[in-house]
């Protein structure tokens, strides 16, 4: 690959330091390289990226922050033809893989085609009120429904394929791609998948109950979550983060659908370590 562009978080990137080092490096092995700022330096929020932003031709999207950085990125330019890498800034960085003492190694094996593409499935999220589609989008993470600032647990049907799996007493509900098992649903006490695998992880936060169980779904699965009623009339605070962004809010009788989404997001994968041993690495 030759033709780079660089998304960063200043808030991560001091004086965007990083992000010069990387295109400098990129410049004096042959490719080119923009970078685009993607922190909004007034409110500290991510800015929406478009197409448009990303120079024509770029073959590589590198993010530079933590995973939030990169889960973004992927989100607002899922449209684009283009693989992604994370260089980790922020704290564990599973999806950020790249290490900033690793940096120019890393580049090399970028320039030279010395990596392997993963594509990763993604879930796609419709909100449903009163039979009308109120609210779409489309994750690599996560789909979190939570009782947000209500005080009380929200009970939640579920359905799969039409039929009733069960009710939960819970605070909220993780739908998980593998990508995103290491994410909430691992705090949440979900399994951990291989990140390449198609799979979606239904994994309850803190349910009213004895016997707490994640369920692993089929890639080929319709899930139907309805919201229950508020304890409080009138005050509804339940909410839907994509992501952890696009937070919509939910009233009492909502319908979430997931499903596998049409679109994947193409990772490079330059380490050679093992998953398993990334895992072990991070989380010991």
């Amino acid at each position: 690959m030759k033709k780079f562009c660089v998304v960063t978080n200043h808030l991560k990137d001091k004086q965007l330091m990083t992000a010069h080092a990387i295109s400098d490096y990129i410049h004096s092995g042959g490719g080119s390289c923009e970078i685009v700022e993607n922190m909004d330096t007034k409110t500290g929020e991510f800015k929406i990226l478009s197409a448009k932003d990303i120079p024509d031709g770029t073959e590589c999207i590198i993010s530079i922050g933590g995973d939030g950085t990169l889960l973004h990125a992927a989100q607002d330019l899922m449209d684009l033809d283009v693989v992604f890498v994370g260089v980790n800034r922020g704290t564990l960085g599973f999806l950020a893989e790249i290490s900033p003492d690793a940096l120019e190694t890393a580049l090399d094996k970028l320039l030279n085609n010395q990596f392997h593409v993963e594509s990763r499935m993604m879930l796609k999220g419709d909100i449903r009120r009163n039979g009308k589609q109120v609210y779409s989008a489309i994750v690599l993470n996560d789909i979190v429904i939570h009782r947000g600032d209500e005080l009380a647990i929200t009970d939640y049907e579920v359905f799969v394929n039409g039929e009733l799996l069960g009710t939960y007493h819970a605070d909220g509900i993780i739908l998980s791609t593998p990508t995103g098992s290491t994410a909430y649903n691992l705090s949440a006490g979900g399994p951990v998948a291989r990140p390449d695998s198609h799979m979606i992880m239904l994994t309850p936060i803190c349910p009213h109950t004895l016997a707490n169980r994640s369920i692993i779904l089929s890639r080929n699965d319709k899930i139907e979550v309805k919201v229950g009623q508020c304890r409080t009339p009138n005050e509804e605070h339940r909410k839907a983060a994509f992501d952890g962004d696009g937070i919509f809010n939910m009233i009492s009788g909502d319908v979430i659908c997931i499903s596998e989404a049409d679109k994947t997001t193409k990772i490079a994968k330059i380490d050679e370590a093992s998953f398993l041993q990334a895992v072990k690495d991070k989380l010991k």
